[in-house]
């Protein structure tokens, strides 16, 4: 695969839910289709944002990218494989290039593990060696999210949200992903702790070239990372395109309703914040 080609393509997913019944002697089971044939590609070195209210259906297509959950019916392609039809080894060995950081890290955390523990913990899932020993190989880690790595024995239960989330996003790199899935990941922190998460979410993606699929439903911090946006309602994409494009022209009703909530801001910083942005995109090409 080259970079001109995409990362990942998910084309017609399809989700379905068992739903039981009610009726007495003629009840019968149903299904609810909480994914409806939705398709989408992310490139390499990409974050695309998928954005809806709660219930739209976006952390369900999450999981079936990271294949945490089986499509009912549709492919999902990475890298040129595909994952949808994996089993066994080689669906062990695709857990490494997708890794998910979850919306609250004290759930998704062992709290009866250390720091060492849980960052080293995908590579020995993998059976693979750990790089310089686990004490070193967690603590450079922790260096690189921005915790002290002096308290890679500490526990869960001994940091604050965001420090935490900061533990999850290194237990993610730790096998070196292709694909992140942000999903809520900063939607439980404060707002100035979001901020500072966003900003270390973007600078690992710099440095390692990994792609993000970014799951939101505030469009204020979408509009802070990602390269694109799919909106999504009701199991469907009703909208994809550029950054941009989505938030100043919008396409789809919904899409409108969705900007029209979020808060407003001086045109002249924004304005000044999109020429930052370019300057900075051109500095780096």
């Amino acid at each position: 695969m080259t970079d001109t080609e995409p990362l990942l393509v998910a084309r017609n997913l399809v989700k379905e839910f068992p739903v039981s019944g009610t009726g007495g002697l003629f009840r019968r089971d149903k299904t609810f289709r909480a994914v409806d044939d939705v398709s989408l590609e992310v490139g390499y070195r990409e974050t695309l944002a998928l954005v809806g209210e709660s219930g739209s259906g976006k952390s369900t297509v999450a999981r079936m990218l990271a294949r945490l959950i089986n499509p009912t019916s549709g492919t999902v392609i990475l890298d040129g494989t595909d994952v949808t039809s994996l089993s066994g080894a080689k669906l062990h060995d695709f857990r490494s290039s997708v890794q998910v950081v979850f919306q609250d890290p004290f759930s998704s955390l062992n709290p009866r593990h250390s720091v060492e523990e849980l960052v080293t913990a995908p590579l020995r899932y993998q059976g693979r060696q750990i790089p310089g020993g686990a004490r070193a190989f967690t603590r450079e880690l922790m260096e690189r999210v921005g915790l002290d790595p002096t308290w890679s024995g500490r526990h869960p239960a001994q940091f604050s949200g965001g420090q935490a989330q900061r533990v999850g996003i290194a237990r993610a790199l730790a096998v070196q992903p292709k694909l992140v899935i942000c999903d809520e990941a900063v939607s439980a922190l404060d707002v100035s702790v979001q901020a500072q998460i966003i900003n270390l979410l973007r600078s690992l993606q710099r440095e390692e070239g990994f792609s993000y699929v970014f799951i939101a439903h505030d469009l204020a911090v979408v509009r802070q990372i990602a390269t694109r946006v799919a909106v999504m309602t009701q199991g469907q994409v009703v909208e994809i395109g550029s950054r941009d494009e989505v938030f100043d022209h919008p396409q789809h009703e919904y899409t409108r309703t969705l900007l029209a909530a979020i808060p407003r801001i001086n045109p002249r910083w924004e304005a000044r914040r999109r020429h930052l942005e370019r300057a900075k995109a051109e500095a780096a090409s």
